[in-house]
């Protein structure tokens, strides 16, 4: 039976006995989180208690991962049609609300008019006590979680048009936003003021990392460097931001004949290689210290647009979220081998991966599928995994 670690105050839970160091991994999925849209959006607390789910019908839902995890809500036969045997649990969902935006007429000082924004980025406290959700307007919304739950309680104002990304710092007293108005912005949650902006990418903003701390077993799960950022944009841009400077710190061009477009983009855990998924199927991997393209993981021709990269504690291996499937990619493995440098991670099929979610101790992950405004096809899939490491 899966059990929810205790993590008091806001504790990191450390990772799962010999995932660091472990030769495979073993990722099984147990459970799907049924949504009637595409889910855009995934946030969870470090203890994996609560999870926060987002998609195109603009309610935010509120789960129970133990009580899904440990089956306490089966998937009826017709919601298990078209996922593998092992998916027979059903998320247990607490509660939802509705992502809200008011609008006021000029005519007319007072009528309020609401209105629903899909929700295309989530970040969650670590204990859950507050939230904040990217709303197509440009807004943050910020909401009570534990108390009063789903009340607005303040709307960060910069972004001009929908807000794609967002990411809390991890002492989260401050929080990194990215939009379709091509800008990234550093927020000061105590006073709600925006700290700074950096505004040299030329398309819309589509994924944001923080570098992990050298060293550091957890790696890109756990804390990070806060001075530096990796910021993708749609046009295949990736840009490294020092926050301490008002211009990028480093540029990592597009290698020859690759097309313009990534959707997502990882740092290594050592943090010291940086891997950019592509539309043509590969993923590009960089070299941090001297910004050199060291090689290219081609995927099978049929496997559509890589729209998701994660690492793995033990820095050997990379998960990559294509259109047809999952892969666990061996970054060990001797280019030249005649062999499969990856193997199907069971589960996902038919669909855009929008988000790939690992909890910090490396137990459990979460898909969810959806377009998140851009182009693509959705099967409207969230499935919960179990991960254990392979000796």
């Amino acid at each position: 039976m899966a059990k929810a670690p205790s993590t008091p105050g806001n504790r990191t839970p450390p990772l799962q006995a010999g995932v660091a160091s472990c030769r495979n991994y073993d990722c099984a999925p147990h459970g799907l989180l049924v949504h009637p849209t595409d889910v855009f959006s995934i946030a969870a607390t470090p203890c994996m208690r609560w999870v926060l789910t987002g998609g195109a019908d603009g309610r935010i839902r509120k789960w129970d991962f133990f009580a899904s995890m440990n089956g306490k809500l089966p998937l009826t036969s017709a919601q298990r049609q078209g996922h593998v045997d092992s998916v027979i649990k059903s998320g247990v969902l607490l509660s939802q609300w509705v992502n809200e935006t008011k609008e006021f007429t000029e005519t007319k000082p007072a009528p309020f008019k609401p209105k629903t924004s899909p929700v295309y980025s989530l970040a969650l406290h670590s204990e859950a006590v507050w939230a904040l959700a990217g709303l197509e307007t440009g807004a943050i919304h910020l909401y009570t979680v534990r108390h009063e739950e789903g009340r607005c309680h303040h709307v960060l104002k910069h972004h001009t048009s929908t807000v794609s990304v967002l990411q809390l710092a991890n002492d989260e007293q401050h929080a990194w936003s990215g939009g379709w108005d091509k800008l990234v912005c550093q927020w000061d949650l105590n006073t709600g003021q925006m700290v700074r902006s950096f505004a040299e990418h030329g398309s819309q903003i589509s994924s944001l990392a923080s570098r992990p701390d050298q060293g550091s077993a957890a790696g890109a799960t756990a804390s990070g460097d806060a001075n530096l950022m990796l910021s993708t944009s749609m046009d295949g841009q990736c840009l490294i931001w020092d926050q301490r400077q008002a211009t990028a710190a480093r540029k990592l061009a597009l290698a020859d004949k690759c097309p313009p477009w990534c959707l997502s983009a990882c740092w290594s855990t050592d943090g010291q290689r940086v891997y950019a998924g592509r539309r043509n199927g590969t993923v590009d991997e960089w070299d941090f210290a001297d910004g050199r393209l060291m090689r290219q993981l081609r995927l099978p021709q049929n496997s559509g647009p890589v729209s998701c990269v994660a690492p793995m504690p033990n820095n050997r291996h990379l998960l990559c979220a294509s259109t047809d499937n999952i892969r666990l990619w061996d970054l060990s493995a001797p280019v030249d081998a005649r062999g499969v440098p990856f193997q199907i991670v069971a589960g996902h099929h038919g669909g855009i991966i929008s988000q790939l979610f690992m909890d910090p101790s490396c137990r459990y992950m979460i898909s969810t599928s959806g377009n998140r405004g851009w182009d693509g096809a959705s099967n409207r899939a969230c499935l919960f995994y179990e991960i254990k490491p392979v000796h």
